[in-house]
């Protein structure tokens, strides 16, 4: 019988979608630098899970939950560009859940092999998105931070079904549509927040990158220059001259 029709017609209205979404961001070069930097981390992942032999369980470990931050950029960007803004913003909020995680391990190595072993209330107790926002935050040592607020609006906007959530199924001012359609408002906001997220996901993961892997230094310099670049331009983080100066010393080889 193979692929029923209309599934194949619901595709190329996707492919349509995708093909508008494209060409808007094609035109606006801050788009565009959201992509750019989405590139560069994935980029820094792939150098990092392929070129890096990791030989024991914890090391591969992190290499598993760089895998699913590859994937989950790729897949965010496939679900915007073609047209499905609520679903894309539901894989932003596991971006965010899964980013937490790699920074709480960085802190906290030895919590590692208790989490690869943990059963389910062990998992939800100690290692529970509320549990790894609340050890961030203690070991930032500046008081609640931003982290729950994030994590509640992406859970409230594509998490959850909720009322709020209606809002990323219709253009604005607009009926809801079921399947794909273009607006260029929420394509905005998305490649707002996924460029946000490729700079936190290629930090938290280029500190577990080994410099003398191929390609490893020349990856992780190209990451970290644009991702200066792009939090000067976009987040209010300005990098002094000898912050990139020290980037060229420890990566340029």
């Amino acid at each position: 019988m193979g692929v029923p029709k209309n599934l194949l017609l619901l595709h190329r209205g996707e492919e349509e979608v995708r093909q508008k979404n494209i060409s808007v961001v094609t035109a606006d070069p801050d788009l565009v630098a959201h992509l750019d930097l989405t590139e560069r981390a994935m980029d820094l992942i792939d150098v990092f899970v392929r070129q890096q032999v990791e030989l024991d369980d914890d090391g591969r470990a992190i290499q598993h939950l760089g895998i699913r931050v590859f994937n989950g950029l790729a897949t965010a960007w496939k679900l915007m560009a073609s047209g499905y803004y609520q679903k894309a913003g539901l894989i932003q909020r596991d971006l965010i859940e899964t980013i937490y995680l790699i920074n709480y391990f960085h802190i906290n190595p030895e919590t590692l092999p208790v989490w690869r072993v943990a059963d389910r209330k062990q998992l939800q107790r100690e290692f529970g998105p509320v549990a790894i926002r609340k050890a961030l935050d203690t070991h930032d040592g500046r008081g609640k931070s931003a982290r729950e607020g994030i994590y509640y609006k992406f859970c409230n906007l594509a998490g959850h079904p909720t009322r709020a959530g209606f809002d990323m199924l219709r253009p604005k001012g607009g009926a809801a549509i079921i399947g794909p359609f273009p607006d260029n408002a929420a394509l905005r906001a998305l490649l707002e927040e996924q460029g946000s997220l490729a700079v936190q996901a290629g930090f938290a993961l280029s500190v577990w990158l080994e410099l003398e892997a191929p390609m490893a230094s020349s990856t992780a310099h190209r990451f970290l220059t644009g991702a200066m670049d792009y939090s000067g331009r976009f987040l209010g983080k300005v990098y002094s001259p000898e912050d990139r100066a020290d980037v060229d010393r420890l990566y340029c080889r």
